[in-house]
């Protein structure tokens, strides 16, 4: 078995020694570039490095915080429809009623109003903080919506 796979991966060694020294590979331009330029100019390119030290980074924050931290920070940034991140803003549970979000919804809503604060520096942070809350609230309430009648066709049914 070791005479084997060691005949396969000197095998498998020269045809990509063969590809890597004679390969070429065209650009979008219709242009022939040699493989191993192509791929020297890959592992050189800003996209790559970038590449390299976010993984770096994220590698170096599992070791610190651990590895259910960056399993909970993907979960949280793949939130598609932003409800998680609304039910933050807000403040409130996922398992809130809507008469508690609503309510919430307002409080927040009468202190962040931009015409009740007067210094223009102050004034341009609430306008950003009131237009995020109403974006959480909007989001949250059509959410909240779309189950209760899927709910409710899902009984009817």
């Amino acid at each position: 078995m070791a005479i084997v796979s060691a005949c396969g991966i000197l095998y498998l060694s020269l045809w990509c020694c063969y590809f890597y020294f004679n390969g070429k590979v065209t650009d979008s331009n219709g242009d022939t570039v040699p493989f191993h330029e192509a791929l020297h100019h890959f592992f050189t390119s800003p996209w790559w490095t970038d590449l390299k030290q976010s993984l770096y980074d994220t590698y170096v924050f599992a070791q610190h915080h651990g590895w259910y931290e960056v399993y909970k920070q993907i979960i949280d940034l793949s939130d598609v429809t932003g409800e998680q991140n609304a039910y933050k803003v807000l403040g409130v549970t996922p398992t809130a009623s809507q008469s508690e979000i609503t309510g919430r919804w307002r409080s927040l809503s009468r202190e962040y109003h931009p015409d009740k604060i007067k210094d223009p520096a102050k004034q341009r942070e609430a306008q950003e903080r009131f237009m995020e809350i109403q974006q959480a609230y909007e989001i949250i309430s059509k959410i909240k919506t779309k189950r209760k009648r899927k709910n409710k066709q899902s009984v009817e049914d």
